[in-house]
């Protein structure tokens, strides 16, 4: 009886150890806390032939791709997103377009209408007239929706995977529904919370605890107002933030599903649910680019070099008879890239911007043809050295990114 005692003492505690060693958890790959994790998307069946998109099938299926798994060490749910560019060169996403669908699984369909969309986005003013078959590249991105941790609770990112890039041939059409920044009133979202970690969404806050995300330059925009629009800056781990459409409403918002952080977005509209602050996981300059129309938001991690900051930058214009620089307030002490002041036109007439006091440090203006252009008097993409902007008589709260050059003047 001692024996069997023993015997049976002997596999219980066998069971225990092993019971023990299983709640280590998963080995992870390195690749995938990395961000140097691929995986393989295969050549669909007519990568050799034309692929038509007409409005007539837009909502139809162009193809389907194949992928394998990714390689991450464990099981768990694989989103995927379609990305499409006009180049091989992904390493910017001002050269390729994600595709609204997300799927789950190895089997992923390529919308028409999604498809063509990016296209157009793509093209911008170059769009081919009459259309023409041309080369694109297509590849996977894929994310896990899991939190996987390890044995002491502390989260591991698991960074997003790409799949090798394929090359087909597209034949699209002209989207006509979709127009220019300056052809309909955009409505912007605006980051709240990140500037000096505040929270005032009302009129008073514009720049100093909230600021609007970019306009692109490309044909974007629906009738409404809906459209693509980004933001490249300095975030903090420590800061907590969230993107509102509308200044002084909570209604329209964007935030993260159940827990803080930037691995699942959600639209408190589309949900129906107050979602938790968005909040990046390490400090460094990250890219936001929202869709309003596909309702789709990302946030990553730039790798582009670290921009140039200024000391200054500043209004000068007819107002004051170009003598003298009119200071802005940087919205942030450090890593300093949105500026915005309170100004009154007396009158009429033109100004610019311009950094540290010097015409020659950098200067924004208009991408317009002329000086004084009335189309761009509101909002605008100021390039280095651009045309005068118009101002009308009257008090406004200026807003400019002397990252990408973009401005918003509000009444």
């Amino acid at each position: 009886m001692k024996k069997l005692n023993i015997l049976l003492l002997l596999l219980l505690g066998g069971f225990v150890f092993t019971a023990c060693v299983d709640e280590v958890g998963p080995t992870i790959n390195k690749e995938a806390e990395d961000g140097t994790l691929a995986f393989q998307l295969f050549n669909p069946v007519y990568a050799n032939s034309v692929y038509q998109l007409t409005e007539a099938n837009s909502s139809g299926v162009v193809d389907t791709l194949y992928c394998n798994e990714p390689a991450y060490g464990f099981t768990a749910p694989v989103t995927y997103t379609v990305q499409v560019s006009l180049n091989s060169n992904f390493t910017d996403s001002v050269y390729f377009e994600d595709l609204a669908t997300l799927v789950q699984g190895e089997k992923v369909p390529v919308n028409v209408k999604e498809l063509n969309t990016a296209l157009n986005t793509l093209y911008g003013d170059n769009f081919p007239t009459p259309a023409k078959a041309t080369k694109v590249y297509i590849r996977l991105k894929a994310v896990i929706s899991d939190v996987t941790t390890t044995i002491t609770g502390n989260e591991l990112l698991v960074k997003p995977a790409y799949s090798n890039a394929i090359e087909i041939r597209v034949l699209p059409y002209k989207a006509a529904n979709l127009k220019y920044y300056y052809q309909v009133t955009v409505k912007p979202y605006y980051i709240i919370g990140l500037a000096n970690g505040a929270w005032n969404n009302s009129d008073a806050g514009l720049g100093v605890s909230m600021y609007p995300l970019s306009v692109v330059k490309e044909a974007a925009y629906d009738e409404n107002g809906n459209g693509t629009f980004k933001f490249t800056g300095y975030f903090s781990a420590s800061r907590s933030f969230k993107l509102i459409r509308d200044i002084g409403s909570w209604s329209e918002q964007w935030g993260n599903k159940s827990a803080e952080g930037i691995n699942n977005p959600i639209s408190k509209a589309i949900a129906g649910e107050e979602p938790s602050n968005l909040k990046v996981p390490e400090d460094g300059y990250y890219t936001i680019t929202l869709n309003s129309i596909k309702n789709t938001l990302t946030i990553e991690k730039t790798t582009e070099k670290t921009p140039a900051t200024y000391a200054s930058v500043a209004l000068m214009g007819t107002f004051n008879g170009w003598s003298a620089d009119v200071a802005m307030t940087p919205a942030e002490a450090t890593n300093n890239h949105i500026w915005f002041i309170t100004h009154t036109f007396a009158e009429d007439g033109q100004y610019k911007f311009r950094a540290n006091a010097n015409w020659d440090v950098a200067n924004w203006g208009t991408p317009a043809a002329n000086d004084g252009d009335s189309q761009y008097a509101l909002i605008g993409i100021g390039g280095m050295g651009g045309k005068n902007l118009p101002s009308t008589a009257g008090t406004y709260r200026i807003i400019l990114n002397d990252q990408d050059g973009c401005y918003y003047v509000i009444k």
